[in-house]
Parts: C-alpha cells; structure tokens; sequence
C-alpha cells in the first residue's frame, strides 16, 4: 500500500488535522474519551487535509481549532472557530462527577426564588460569587446547598437514552 503525498505533511495545520482525528476516531488516543467517546465525529469532508484546510485556512497565531458555536457538535463546516486558549477554557465541559457525567444542571436559591438551567458551572458561579467546587459537590451529593443555591444534575436526551439501556 502506498501513501497518498499531499504535501502537507509536518505542518502546522497537518498537526491539527491529525490531531483532531486521532481524537475522535482512535480508542487509544489519550483524549478519545472526551471527544470520539462522546460521539463526536470529524464530517466526510474534512477527513480530506486539503477540503479542511479549504475550510479553515491557516490557524492564527497563539489560537486552536474549537468546535463553537456547539461545543457537544461535530468538527464541520458552521460548527468551528479558532479559539483564544481563554475562549476554550470558558467553552470546556466543566469538571463534574457521577456515572453519566452530567453537564446540565438545574439551579434553584432558597433564599430568593431564583432558579436557573445551566450547562457551565465556572460561568454560573463566577456570575454569582460562588465556588464552582462546591456546585460540582452539590451535583454529586458530597453537599447539600451552597450559599442558599440547590443543584440538581439533568440528563441531556443522549444520557437519558444511555441510562435507561
């Protein structure tokens, strides 16, 4: 078997392409979990070096490839940007805990009525001067409320369908 030359081996852009689909499609890769794990896939189109690199031209200096404006999507066309590392950290998954790994959570203050749905711990709390720790130990049952606030996971469709199987 031969290899296809593409000229674009050991580049920048190449790297990144790799990357991404090592971490989608290759169970061995350290952070498949996180991304092909999850479902998340790399579209027809950019399994071609030259259409992605089509799509996406060359990467900015000091930015990464970010799927946005759906950060649980597919890497496709509409669905990436390049990112600030800032802009990453803020659309990461937040670190949370349990068997189905939830996301989503319900929010509600027992103090003043609030409540909230939210999918971002770090951005809740930093809005409200809480402690994004103590939501994720809210979330996994090591607390009760925190500064008045109750939180409670919900299931996204995909989790609900996987729990019940």
């Amino acid at each position: 078997m031969s290899k296809i030359k593409h000229g674009m081996e050991g580049t920048t852009i190449y790297n990144i392409w790799r990357n991404m689909l090592a971490r989608c499609e290759n169970p061995n890769h350290p952070r498949y979990k996180d991304y092909g794990g999850r479902g998340i896939e790399v579209c027809n189109r950019w399994h071609n070096i030259h259409l992605f690199y089509a799509d996406v031209g060359d990467r900015p200096k000091g930015m990464t490839l970010d799927r946005w404006p759906n950060n649980d999507g597919n890497y496709e066309q509409g669905n990436w940007r390049w990112a600030t590392s800032s802009q990453q950290k803020f659309n990461s998954r937040p670190a949370s805990c349990g068997p189905l790994k939830q996301r989503w959570f319900f929010a509600f203050n027992l103090n003043t009525g609030e409540w909230d749905e939210d999918n971002n711990q770090k951005a809740f709390a930093r809005k409200r001067n809480l402690n994004q720790g103590h939501i994720s130990g809210c979330l996994c049952n090591r607390l009760k409320t925190h500064k008045g606030w109750i939180f409670q996971p919900i299931l996204n469709q995909k989790e609900a369908i996987n729990a019940a199987s």
